[in-house]
């Protein structure tokens, strides 16, 4: 008999070699399955733990405003001073205070006016004499602050704590560390003269677009700084960043400090930080309009600007804004500081609004844009 020519198979083993294939498939799917269990427990778990430690704060900071628990200044400084760092780029200098630790080095809060939006080379001294170059990671003009990353830190330099500064009371103790003159480690002690400030950027010398808009929700506090304090941590008497110092109020010819500083507040640290080191910068909510600043009783409407949100949503010139989400408006401040805490662009606001000296009888619902540069 004449053989056909081809490839004889041996169907036994490749019957044993489908069934190595299935049992290898199953263990894998029994393992995928397995950690897949195991990440979500640990993602249940870290849930668990990150609400138990916000609770836990929340728990130290009530004790802490009930004058129940407090650190002593010396206290404050030794648990901070290593964290606080000198900034130098080109002729100035100022101050800065690790944020967080990444898997290489960490990044550190300072002022966008300290760094020049990463213009020039940025040079870290931290209070034990280490000295890096750092890379700018991106800044926000509009609450002043500004993120750079180091590849290293030192081992005594670890993140501080971002306190609440929506909890803030007028007379309470803070403490500002940073490099007045280029002093390194400097710490000064005062009380916070007043909250929920709201400065223009154009007094503060910031140029046009940004100059037409203002820093809202500032701390404003009685602890002596002067130029290269700037970026530096204002702390409570738990030692938490409740402000980053970044003005202080001068007399005509006169640069040092005469009774009152400025902090961009931690509840907008919390916000802004985070969105820099993500994407490099933050996009604040803009509803298009100006306002009297000195009238009260609400939000008085002066101008609309053209294609804005608010001209969208139908607001007129002498127009009063009174209530936003339900929460009174009693002065300009209210509405631009509750947008600024809790508000992002695309969200949607309701407002109540008096027109002709009549309450509109159906609330305006306006979308919130995003601040134009």
């Amino acid at each position: 008999m004449e053989e056909t020519s081809g490839i004889a198979v041996d169907k036994k083993f490749l019957l044993a070699m489908i069934l190595v294939c299935l049992a290898l498939s199953g263990g894998f799917a029994f393992i995928y399955l397995d950690l897949k269990a195991d990440f979500t427990a640990l993602k249940d778990d870290y849930a668990n733990l990150s609400a138990q430690i916000e609770q836990l704060q929340g728990l130290i900071e009530t004790l802490h405003h009930d004058q129940i628990i407090n650190l002593t200044a010396v206290q404050i400084y030794n648990r901070t001073k290593h964290s606080v760092v000198l900034i130098t780029t080109g002729d100035k200098a100022g101050s800065g205070f690790v944020y967080s630790a990444a898997e290489e080095g960490g990044y550190i809060v300072t002022n966008s006016h300290v760094v020049d939006g990463g213009s020039a080379e940025i040079t870290v001294t931290f209070l034990d004499g280490t000295v890096a170059q750092a890379k700018f990671i991106g800044g926000d003009v509009y609450s002043d602050l500004a993120v750079i990353k180091v590849e290293e830190l030192p081992e005594q330099a670890h993140p501080l704590i971002l306190g609440n500064s929506s909890q803030l009371m007028v007379g309470e103790p803070v403490y500002a560390i940073g490099n007045p003159f280029g002093l390194s480690g400097s710490m000064t002690a005062g009380i916070i003269s007043q909250v929920g400030r709201v400065l223009s950027l154009g007094e503060l010398g910031v140029p046009e677009p940004w100059g037409n808009y203002v820093i809202a929700d500032v701390i404003q506090f009685d602890a002596a700084v002067n130029p290269g304090n700037s970026g530096g941590p204002l702390l409570n008497s738990l030692g938490l960043v409740v402000g980053v110092t970044f003005a202080i109020e001068t007399a005509k010819g006169v640069r040092a400090f005469i009774g009152i500083g400025y902090a961009v507040p931690s509840d907008l640290v919390r916000r802004v930080v985070p969105s820099i080191i993500e994407t490099g910068h933050y996009y604040h909510p803009w509803v298009g309009i100006e306002y009297n600043s000195s009238y009260t009783g609400g939000m008085l409407v002066v101008s609309v600007i053209s294609g804005s949100p608010a001209e969208k949503a139908g607001l007129q010139k002498n127009d009063i804004i009174i209530k936003v989400d339900g929460r009174p408006v009693n002065r300009g401040e209210d509405l631009i500081i509750y947008l600024e805490r809790y508000k992002s662009p695309g969200d949607t606001i309701i407002l109540i609004v008096v027109r002709n000296k009549n309450v509109l009888d159906e609330p305006i619902k306006l979308t919130l844009g995003k601040r134009p540069t």
